[in-house]
Order: structure tokens, then sequence, then C-alpha cells
């Protein structure tokens, strides 16, 4: 039988616990935050007593050796972690296998691999040390632990540890990297592709593509982007083993091989001018000959942007081929990658694109028309003025307010001759369309006095209340011819309301 005094113990003993426990709580809390503490304060002491050290080996003042008689006295966990933050931060192409040595040296990459690969790490020191080349696969290692390594609280270490390890000068990473590639766990394989691709191993090509592949049927853990980034960090000098998937079956895999030598051309035209001759002259014709007519819209759309590094006779032919295509998504790309003054024969082409049926097709011929200097915006001008379609000539008058455009015209307008004329009609037409506010500006701001006078003219068609303000403040500051076109308007403005008056009364 249970008593009132055996319940009241029972409560104490719970109330006991808890408070036990929290109490157990709270003591880890401070303990682990008194460790970490002491772990930064070991950690920032380690960098300023080999900072010096490590300075002198990257200057190759030092050699490894002596750097790792140097660096051998760093013991703790945090020491390490200093040390090894500090060479992978000094490390670049240049110095990676120097740097690779002293983390052979201090047995740190033995420490990696133990933690990536258990009892094989011993084995695979060795080979790296051999600088052996690894066949690379991606075929799962799988047995009764799979589902316990697969855990992101084991997986977890691995990656990190796999990470350190895919920093090693490549000859040095390739066979923990094709090793780390059979891990169960998508974290430890995503991080070795990543490395794959930061070493640029040409073997490792096709079994990325595999994986690319098989994030495209959706068939694998590893991310589409994570597989694509890493093609990604290929070169020029690579894009000779991407042509064999330039023709794939799958139609999304070729899109996302085009895309991936379109990023890679990008990125290398940013330091150099390329041509025709950058390129191998196998992947030159297959997008000549092939890619530009592939069935997949995308896949021609991405097509345009590496078409255009060639800058020869048969580019702009295929560029003008894609600028008339049947699918705008195709013409948008096209329009945008003849942003190139290379690529003038090609502005009638583009003049066909401002009335084109899709707006941002229109819009992007305008940007690109734009880009090609005064010969480009004069045709677009041209155009602008003929067109009677509004919704062109909105984008246009846009685009020249968002470009700067209205200094070209207005120093048109100073310059005299044919240029003049077409500036002029172009003002018109704008302030018929009530773009007027940057032109009011440039009336306002002037000071040369024959581009006001010819402003003022084609302003005065359809006069806003803040071109009479400015009239006005001109008419009573300016002494000049500026200041007596001025008062002629404003009286020649009054005038016309009168008589608009006189006419609404009778």
């Amino acid at each position: 039988m249970l008593f009132i005094e055996d319940l009241a113990s029972l409560v104490l003993w719970l109330l006991a616990t808890v408070l036990a426990l929290n109490a157990l709580f709270l003591l880890f809390i401070f303990y682990r935050r008194l460790g970490r503490k002491r772990y930064y304060e070991d950690k920032d002491s380690a960098r300023s007593r080999y900072t010096r050290v490590v300075a002198e080996f990257v200057e190759n003042e030092i050699s490894a050796d002596r750097a790792v008689q140097l660096l051998e006295e760093a013991s703790s966990r945090a020491e390490h972690d200093a040390v090894q933050e500090m060479l992978l931060a000094q490390e670049d192409a240049n110095n990676a296998e120097r740097i690779s040595q002293v983390f052979f040296g201090l047995g740190y990459v033995e420490g990696w691999a133990r933690q990536a690969f258990g009892g094989r790490a011993k084995a695979l020191v060795q080979r790296s040390m051999k600088r052996e080349k690894a066949a690379i696969s991606t075929k799962v290692d799988r047995n009764l632990l799979t589902p316990i390594r697969k855990m992101k609280m084991f997986s977890v270490p691995r990656s990190v540890a796999v990470e350190a390890l895919g920093r090693l000068a490549p000859e040095y990473a390739q066979v923990f990297i094709a090793e780390a590639l059979h891990d169960p766990a998508s974290e430890v394989r995503r991080v070795a592709i990543a490395a794959m691709g930061r070493n640029r191993h040409p073997a490792a090509i096709p079994l990325l593509f595999d994986e690319l592949l098989k994030a495209v049927e959706m068939h694998n853990d590893v991310s589409l982007r994570s597989t694509k980034s890493a093609l990604v960090c290929y070169t020029m000098d690579d894009l000779r083993y991407f042509v064999p998937y330039l023709t794939h079956p799958n139609r999304r895999m070729r899109f996302f091989v085009v895309d991936t030598v379109r990023e890679i051309c990008n990125k290398a035209s940013r330091h150099m001018l390329l041509n025709k001759n950058d390129f191998p002259q196998d992947l030159y014709d297959c997008f000549l000959d092939l890619v530009v007519k592939d069935e997949f819209p995308d896949v021609r759309a991405r097509s345009a942007a590496v078409i255009k590094h060639f800058r020869d006779k048969r580019a702009i032919q295929a560029l003008r081929t894609l600028l008339s295509d049947e699918n705008d998504f195709v013409r948008l790309h096209s329009v945008r990658a003849c942003q190139d003054r290379y690529y003038m024969e090609l502005v009638p082409d583009m003049i066909r694109r401002l009335a084109d049926t899709r707006w941002r097709v229109r819009e992007s011929a305008v940007k690109a028309l734009a880009a090609f200097g005064t010969s480009g915006s004069n045709e677009l001008y041209r155009y602008f003025i003929a067109t009677k379609d509004q919704y062109v000539s909105e984008q246009i008058t846009e685009e020249v307010q968002r470009a700067g455009l209205t200094a070209d015209i207005v120093a048109a307008l100073a310059h005299g001759g044919d240029d003049r004329d077409l500036g002029m009609a172009v003002a018109k037409k704008m302030t018929l369309m009530g773009k007027t506010s940057l032109l009011v500006s440039a009336v306002a701001g002037l000071t040369e006095p024959e581009p006001r006078i010819l402003l003022m003219d084609a302003l005065v068609l359809s006069p806003t209340d803040e071109f009479l303000t400015v009239l006005d403040t001109i008419a009573n500051n300016d002494p000049g011819p500026v200041g007596d076109k001025a008062r002629g308007m404003l009286q020649e403005l009054e005038q016309r309301a009168s008589a608009t008056v006189g006419m609404g009364r009778a």
C-alpha cells in the first residue's frame, strides 16, 4: 500500500535527480567553454610562435626538412590546427609540393588518413608518398557497417580529413581522393569530387561526367551542383576531354556539358581575349557543326556564349543563325552573346530583333546595340524614329536613359551634320512620349548655347511643368541668346494658352 510519506519521498528523489542532472549539464557547459577558451588561446599562441617559421619556409629561405624540425615542437591539437591552417593559407601551385612534404614529415597526413580510412591508412600513405596513380571509380563499398558509417556523426570527421588530404599536391592527393570515392557517405564523396576538380586530374573527367549523368537522371546522392562545380575547375587546356560528351544521348546532359564549357570560357576570358586558336579543333568543329543545330533549345542557347569566343567568320554565321532561331530563349542568349565590337557585321540582324515578339529579346537587342558605340546607337536611333511600335519605343527610351545615352544625343546636337539631325529627331520623339526628365536636366546644366536651344525647340513640343520652371529660370538669369530664346518661348506659350482660353469661352 502506497502511503503519502512514500509519495513525498518519491517526489523528493525525482526532484533531486533532476537537480543533479541540471548541475551536471551546467558543469559540462562550463567545462566545454573553458576547454574552447584554452584551445583558442593555445592556437593564438602557436600562430605567434610559428608565423616566422612558416613565412621563411614559404619564401624558400629554409628547407622542408628544417621546417619539419622547427614545427614538430607543436604537440597539442590546437597547435597542430594552427600550423595546418597557416600552411594551407599560403599554399599555391608553386609551393604545394613542398608544403605536402612538410605535412608528411609532421605526420599530419598519416593522421588524416587514419581518420578517413582507418586500417587502410598506412598502405595508402605509402602509395601516396610513391606518387602512385590510382585507378578512379565510384564503386561504393558496402558491408554490414554501411548504415552506421553513413551517419553524419561518423561521416563528417571523415569528410574533414578527406578535405585536408585533397589539399595536398595533386600527385600526392590522387590516391586518397580515389579511395574516398568508395566511401558510402555522400558527404565524403562530395568532398572527394570537389578535390578532383580542384586538382584537375584528366583521368577524373570521365568519372565526373558519369557522376553528372547520375545526378541528371536523379540516381545519385551527390548533388548535380557539386559535380558541375568540380568540372568548372578545369581550364581551356582540358576542353579536349569534354568533346565526346557534347553529343551525349541525354539532352540535359548535353546542356550541362555545354554550360560547363561556357563557364570555363568565361573564366578564361577575364584574363585574355580568346579566339578560335585557344580551343581544340574538334571542339570548335563540334560546336559549329552540331551543337548549334541541337534539337534541345537550351543547348543551342548556351552554345552562343561559347561560339562568341571563336571570333571568326564561321562564328559570325553561326550567331546569325542563332539570332533567327525559332525559340525565343535561343534568340535571347544569342543577342547577349553578340555584345562585342567584333560582331559589328551582325548589327542588321540585331536591328531585326528590335521587333521580336518577346520583350526580353527586344530589351537585350537594345542593350547590345548600345554596346557597339556610336555606330550601333545610331542604328538604334534610326529604328527608334521610324518604328510605330509603342512597346519597342518604350524599351529603347528606357535603355537610352538607363545607359546614359542622353549625353550622346546632346553631343550630337553640338557637332552638327547628320548626327545633329538624328539627335534632334530622337529628342523630339522622346518629348512626345513624355520621356523628358534627362533632356530637361541637360537644358538646365549645359553651358554651350547651341545644343541648349535645340533641346528647348524639341521640349517645347510637349512642355511639362518641370520644363516651364527651367525656362523661367533661364529667362530671368541668362542675358544671352539662350535667355532670349527662353523668354520668346514663354511669351509664345502664354499667347497659345490665352488663345485656347478665348476659344473655349466662345
